[in-house]
């Protein structure tokens, strides 16, 4: 388990921060010990030339791979009740309705949530999300994943995924079962100290080591694509980010499998948190160079593109294809077709039909109905002298 090797990973950022960094074209794939070492080089995130030259070999791999394929998705978010405290959360426990409603959605309100993602915005990727609840167990997760699934295939076929908290084995056997084709869980940051301050309580999002071996236990139980993911802002950006390729280069070498799909979302405010602002949020520049030597670290990863950032940002991060995109996107349960108020974060919405014609006037090709299989998770090259 990473668990096990987490103290030497961590001892490494060390050694990375202060390592000469190679030229771009002699960067292994999924080699942390390669790619790494840039994040603190000279002139990274500002904007110069190093960060042009990440920007333009990072498409050139996307577009090789992906031919400027977007992969479309949207949220479906299905209770807000939570029972964790994340200080950086509006759903957190202690937060009383300050901006958000408690709501978890009934089988029937689920069921026409997502008819209406599916008949009017045009939708064939629907990713179901969960807040802490503890009504929400894996055998009604399960129901909710075949109510959806039954749903697409009566409108000619489609996915299900998966954001909720992390599980057992048995537990994601049971999702696997039920017809689940994607799970993705954020670590939030790899900072095990500053995990647990923001953190606080019992359950089991407090257990850093649980949540770190979340990715190993989703592949023993046969889900085909699992996706890794921090979140910027919450602890110093390089070494989460350096942490997380280390994490995915051992998931390769370990599990053969590296993740399909990369969250990288950036903190944003949440009126009900205790936590408003950070000094370790990465700037725009900063931000887009990280995703883009990423995307060179692991051309075949399709990073998850959120509302999060504005549609500039979106355009730009997606060069070349190879991601997921959101276009609608509510963070609330029900906020769709019945409208409910509120939010888990301040995040955009662009609507589908209006929003995917640019996308194609900006080159891009929308992918509407696609397979787990197409993201290519399992056809990275063999790591060099492994």
């Amino acid at each position: 388990m990473f668990s096990d090797q987490y103290g030497a990973a961590w001892a490494r950022l060390a050694e990375f921060a202060n390592s000469d960094c190679k030229p771009l074209e002699f960067l292994r794939p999924l080699s942390a010990a390669d790619f790494a070492p840039i994040l603190w080089a000279d002139g990274f995130g500002s904007g110069g030339e190093l960060d042009r030259e990440i920007l333009q070999h990072a498409a050139a791999a996307k577009r090789a791979r992906y031919a400027d394929r977007v992969f479309t998705v949207v949220p479906v978010y299905v209770s807000s009740v939570c029972a964790e405290q994340c200080l950086y959360c509006n759903y957190r426990a202690g937060n009383e309705g300050v901006g958000v409603e408690r709501k978890r959605l009934s089988d029937d309100e689920l069921r026409r949530e997502a008819t209406y993602l599916i008949e009017k915005k045009g939708f064939r990727t629907l990713e179901l999300v969960y807040a802490s609840d503890p009504k929400m167990t894996s055998d009604a997760i399960a129901r909710h994943i075949e109510i959806v699934r039954q749903l697409l295939e009566r409108h000619g076929g489609g996915i299900v995924g998966l954001s909720c908290e992390a599980m057992d084995e048995a537990e994601y056997r049971r999702l696997a079962e039920a017809g689940l084709s994607f799970s993705v869980l954020w670590m939030e940051t790899y900072d095990a100290e500053r995990y647990r301050e923001l953190h606080p309580g019992k359950l089991r999002k407090s257990r850093f080591e649980y949540r770190l071996d979340a990715y190993e236990r989703m592949i023993a139980a046969g889900i085909s694509a699992i996706g890794v993911g921090i979140l910027s802002g919450l602890s110093g950006w390089r070494r989460d980010w350096s942490m997380l390729m280390q994490h995915e280069e051992y998931l390769r070498k370990t599990c053969g499998q590296a993740p399909a799909i990369l969250g990288f979302p950036r903190l944003k405010h949440a009126p009900g948190a205790v936590m408003h602002g950070s000094h370790f949020i990465p700037t725009t520049r900063e931000f887009v160079a990280t995703l883009a030597l990423h995307n060179i670290f692991s051309p075949a990863t399709a990073p998850f593109v959120s509302t999060r950032e504005d549609w500039d940002t979106c355009v730009q991060i997606a060069q070349g294809g190879g991601c997921l995109f959101t276009l609608n996107c509510s963070t609330i349960p029900g906020g769709y077709s019945l409208r409910t108020k509120g939010a888990q974060f301040a995040n955009n919405s662009f609507d589908a039909p209006v929003f995917a014609p640019r996308l194609e006037g900006l080159g891009f090709r929308p992918v509407w109905r696609w397979a787990p299989d197409e993201l290519q998770a399992r056809g990275v090259p063999p790591l060099r002298g492994s």
